[in-house]
């Protein structure tokens, strides 16, 4: 199987084969895999990768959608929206409430909005110039080395510390590394008295530095950061990939609610100030479709009620994410706003 869908990624996609050969040798397995098969060949293919998010002060699973594509012959078919539901099944079936996906072109966000996916991550681009910087001598900043055990703690401590953010495990950390080292990119890290003060991968093209994550423990260390990747790839400008900043990012990424029970349990233990109660539709999931009230820190499901306010999955997705709230109906106003957020995505 993992040859025959590398043979439709190929076909599919225009990676070099260094990226290829680094997904189908550590992401791709077997047990993340979806494929439908016709005679033998398969026509289309999606991964599921496991991430875990903060959300709601606690860490819950997620499904990232990678690699779904279809042989261009058999497109406009059905083939990728029968792979999306039994992709939500599969979750369903591994208590996984929530499924995430950047989509690889701009209209296939419509494309994923038809089968309830809705926009939910962004993300902002600050720009530095190596002139205005302002380094410090104090930190010490060199390029990681699998000697350094507590990087990866650092990271995992500092992404932790973002509310309703895509996580990354160690081994999923190494993977990144291996593909920022395929961009002849580097890891650096700052440390004052032997700890660490900050990170920051990054890459250049084209006369260009880009950073696509960046910790810091002060501006001090990040500028300190950037001058110093700055002054090793010989580049000038600078441009560095943030969470949004108050809602006017760029969007990157969506997502879609699979299991709308266990997701509103999750948010409602955090929101005991909250009532609402509305009936929830969503096409693909017949689970999800009921009535739902929550209250007191606890969630009531029930048949549709005729009086209840009308939601759709994208919505509800939206809302329990906190993703631009005032642009939902003014009944999701109560629920809380934030920035969801991922990186370091191999997208």
């Amino acid at each position: 199987m993992k040859e025959k869908v590398r043979e439709l990624w190929n076909i599919c996609f225009g990676d070099n084969e260094a990226f290829t050969e680094l997904y189908f040798s550590k992401r791709y397995n077997e047990e993340v895999n979806l494929a439908i098969q016709e005679n033998g060949k398969v026509i289309s293919a999606m991964q599921i990768l496991p991430y875990p998010m903060t959300f709601c002060g606690e860490i819950i699973p997620t499904g990232y959608i990678s690699g779904a594509c279809t042989n261009p012959e058999f497109r406009n078919k059905g083939a990728m929206k029968r792979l999306l539901f039994k992709s939500f099944l599969r979750m369903l079936e591994n208590e996984v409430p929530l499924v995430t996906l950047i989509p690889a072109e701009e209209w296939l966000f419509e494309y994923y909005s038809k089968v309830g996916f809705a926009t939910s991550f962004e993300y902002s681009e600050k720009n530095f110039i190596f002139e205005d910087l302002s380094p410090s001598s104090k930190y010490i900043v060199t390029e990681f080395t699998t000697l350094q055990t507590d990087v990866y703690s650092f990271f995992d401590k500092k992404m932790k510390e973002r509310p309703c953010c895509i996580q990354h495990s160690q081994d999923d950390f190494n993977v990144i590394l291996d593909d920022l080292y395929l961009a002849e990119g580097k890891l650096l890290v700052s440390r004052l008295n032997g700890e660490i003060t900050g990170l920051a991968f990054c890459y250049a093209i084209e006369k260009r530095l880009h950073v696509p994550e960046l910790f810091f423990d002060n501006e001090s260390v990040r500028d300190t950061l950037l001058f110093s990747a700055a002054k090793q790839m010989n580049v000038k400008d600078i441009s560095c990939i943030t969470p949004a900043i108050d809602e006017t990012g760029d969007i990157l990424g969506m997502a879609r609610i699979v299991d709308a029970e266990r997701m509103l349990q999750i948010y409602a233990a955090q929101h005991h100030e909250l009532e609402i109660s509305f009936n929830l539709k969503d096409e693909f999931i017949e689970k999800n479709n009921a009535s739902f009230s929550m209250k007191s820190g606890k969630i009531t499901k029930k048949r549709i009620q005729e009086d209840y306010l009308e939601l759709t999955i994208r919505q509800l997705t939206q809302a329990v994410l906190g993703y631009k709230i005032k642009d939902l109906p003014k009944e999701l106003h109560i629920f809380t706003k934030q920035t969801p957020y991922m990186s370091l995505m191999l997208n």
